[in-house]
């Protein structure tokens, strides 16, 4: 293309340079017709001879004269005076006559010379103008030439780019002469992918000879469905092995050219190795279809799957299960140690599930298996083995870890006909199943769904309890069994919703924690609690222990946690003002980081109770591990005393034993008299129960500080 270019420009000089010279010849042409006029006119005035010449005419004239006038005259007019007189006529006669024929010749001759010199004044103007023309045009032409010199150079220099850019480059150009067969291959490219600059000359067959086995048919087929459709690009991927039998991924595009018949004569195009990019589009394909960290085929990868076989009307099963406490495990022993543990659960399924039933990581802890199947007792086997097999332990630094998967199972078409729905219902399932016991499975069921849409609802309307400001609080006094005087209280929440009414702490509270929405509450309870207290003891009332309940999720998580320790210290609370109950089961999973955290709020002043003392496994491991200051013990324990003898032996026990650890004691769900006096008798520190007050709001508790205050005056 540039070499073209080139010559046309070289062309357009020479057509240039043809022009002016036809215009140059043609005023020489003339300035020669006028130079032969001017020699013709040289040669006709020669003055030697034109001088020789009339001194003849004149020598002979006069002696023609001199010898015949007179005979002449004489003859004509005779003798005497008529002969003297016209004798002197013929005097003058011969003076005009040789006058005129002077006057002839020099006027011949003058006019000769005038002649001569305005064709040379002619001549003369004639070169000037020529002259200035062949100047101008020389300027033009140097100009001209000057430009066409740049234009040569930048064309030169735009070639030599061009060249270095294709040697540079991965790209290769090629061109096909289809009538002679005729293939070109830029020097670069065959010496990369033939077998040498000389030795690539057979043709279009040339690079089929290069082509992996299989390509060539369809690279041809592809190029002779261009050459018949006679317009567009031509496009086409192929591999091709190099000399250092690589194998490699050309883009071939090209523009083809048709005679006027529409028969094709030529195709022009490129190479350009794509390889990198192909690598690249796989890899993508694969991450796009792959889990990054297992491996194992994604929720893009599965929901393709699954839209396959539905399409296809299979009937199958969509097991979907989840980690057991996958976050504890992360929160416990970090991220790291979760995707081992993660890497473990791949391990098992890829060595242990057909790859048909596609066993893939769908999120964090979550991974899905399809079995296909209509046969319920066949799939429901089918995931009890595999669950079964989640519970492998897994190795890590010498030491064998436990764990359990629950799952949901739907069927299709049974619960759903459609990939977002047939999920749902096997994560519903799932979740389903956590709440009744984790390390099982449950097939959906529609009321599933509705307990699904309930959760929802409970999660919307807690939203809105927080921000509309719909919950308050009551308060349950606490005695001093030895003095009867009310020493603290217990903040209890409540829900007052706009249309159910009250709401069980029993029923949200759970639910609070697994959205997260117990910290905002956790913070709401404590700021509420401490500031009536405030306004209590503004009034004179006498200061009394406020004791708060907070969740086990809020004592573990450091955010929470934080946050609380920032309300305390913006309410500066003082030392033994505030107590704060947590139970053995909130507790138990993390326990380290229960016993920091407890440790961090005992050293701001917060009196520790363990709330429940009783209803868990190890009761007593905890007291000894954590730093507790007070142990309130259930009501389920002070049920039977009157009634049973081992009862009230283990509640004393217990009361025992926590005065050694130096521990206060509270007793919890006192209702009778009877039971009063037992604690007494005991030595129980602490009583609070419906013997002496229910939960009861501000304005109840209000009533009670002011009996008190009148008693005591």
């Amino acid at each position: 293309m540039i070499c073209i270019k080139t010559d046309w420009m070289s062309g357009v000089l020479f057509m240039v340079e043809k022009d002016t010279h036809q215009e140059v010849d043609k005023e020489i042409s003339e300035l020669q017709q006028d130079y032969g006029k001017f020699q013709d006119m040289n040669d006709e005035v020669r003055p030697f001879y034109a001088t020789l010449r009339l001194f003849l005419i004149y020598v002979i004239f006069g002696c023609l004269w001199i010898l015949t006038s007179d005979r002449v005259l004489s003859w004509i007019v005779g003798t005497g005076e008529r002969y003297i007189q016209f004798q002197s006529y013929k005097g003058w006669f011969y003076v005009g006559v040789s006058g005129i024929l002077f006057s002839l010749f020099i006027f011949r001759t003058l006019k000769l010379y005038k002649q001569a010199i305005v064709s040379v004044l002619k001549g003369y103007e004639e070169l000037s103008a020529t002259y200035e023309e062949l100047y101008a045009m020389n300027q033009e032409l140097d100009s001209q030439n000057s430009r066409l010199e740049s234009q040569k150079e930048a064309l030169l220099i735009s070639e030599q780019r061009y060249q270095l850019a294709i040697e540079g480059s991965k790209d290769g150009i090629w061109e096909w002469d289809i009538v002679n067969d005729v293939y070109y291959l830029s020097d670069r490219w065959k010496e990369m992918y033939g077998s040498g600059k000389n030795k690539f000359d057979s043709g279009i067959k040339s690079l089929g000879v290069l082509m992996y086995p299989g390509d060539w048919d369809v690279t041809m087929n592809t190029l002779h469905r261009y050459l018949d459709s006679k317009q567009g690009i031509y496009e086409s991927s192929y591999r091709v092995i190099n000399r250092q039998g690589e194998v490699r991924w050309i883009l071939s595009r090209g523009k083809g050219y048709w005679d006027e018949e529409g028969n094709p004569i030529r195709i022009i195009g490129s190479h350009s190795d794509m390889t990198e990019f192909f690598e690249m589009e796989e890899q993508l394909k694969r991450l796009a279809y792959h889990d990054s960290l297992t491996d194992l085929p994604n929720r893009n990868h599965i929901e393709k799957k699954i839209k396959e076989m539905i399409h296809l009307d299979v009937p199958f099963a969509l097991m979907v299960m989840d980690i057991d406490d996958f976050k504890t495990i992360n929160d416990m022993y970090g991220h790291a140690i979760g995707d081992i543990y993660i890497n473990h659960i791949a391990s098992l399924l890829k060595k242990n599930i057909a790859e048909k039933e596609m066993p893939a990581r769908i999120s964090g802890g979550q991974f899905a298996v399809l079995i296909e199947s209509d046969k319920e007792e066949e799939i429901c086997e089918r995931v009890r083995k595999i669950l079964t097999l989640m519970k492998t332990p897994w190795e890590m630094k010498e030491q064998s870890y436990f764990g359990s998967c629950s799952a949901g199972v739907a069927y299709f078409p049974r619960h759903a006909t459609e990939y977002s729905l047939l999920l749902q219902a096997a994560e519903i399932a799932m979740f389903q199943q956590k709440e009744k016991g984790k390390g099982s499975f449950s097939i959906f069921e529609s009321v599933m769904y509705d307990n699904s849409l309930k959760m929802m609802e409970m999660r919307s309307e807690l939203r809105q309890a927080v921000e509309q400001d719909q919950f308050m609080l009551h308060y349950q006094p606490q005695y001093d069994l030895t003095t009867g005087e009310m020493t603290g209280m217990e903040a209890l929440i409540r829900w007052r919703h706009p249309v159910k009414g009250f709401i069980s702490p029993m029923e949200f509270i759970p639910f609070s924690e697994k959205t997260g929405h117990i910290t905002p509450i956790s913070e709401w309870v404590l700021r509420t609690a401490v500031e009536q207290k405030r306004k209590w003891e503004e009034q004179g009332y006498r200061p009394a222990k406020m004791a708060v309940n907070l969740s086990g999720y809020v004592i573990t998580d450091e955010e929470s946690l934080k946050q609380i320790c920032d309300l305390i210290e913006e309410l500066q609370i003082k030392d033994g003002e505030l107590e704060i109950e947590v139970t053995e089961t909130a507790v138990m999973l993390q326990l380290d980081q229960a016993k920091e955290s407890l440790e961090k709020l005992r050293n701001s002043g917060i009196t520790i109770a363990m709330d429940d003392f009783g209803t868990g496994y190890s009761s007593l491991t905890y007291l000894h591990t954590l730093p507790f200051d007070i142990v309130k013990i259930d009501r389920d324990f002070i049920r039977n005393i009157s009634s049973s003898e081992d009862e009230s032996f283990l509640y004393t026990t217990v009361i025992d034993l926590a005065h050694n650890m130096n521990l206060t004691v509270v007793a919890e769900g006192v209702e009778t008299e009877e039971q009063k006096e037992f604690l007494i008798r005991n030595n129980c520190d602490v009583g609070q129960g419906y013997y002496f007050s229910r939960p009861v709001p501000a304005e109840e508790i209000e009533k009670i500080l002011k009996e008190a205050c009148e008693c005591k005056n």
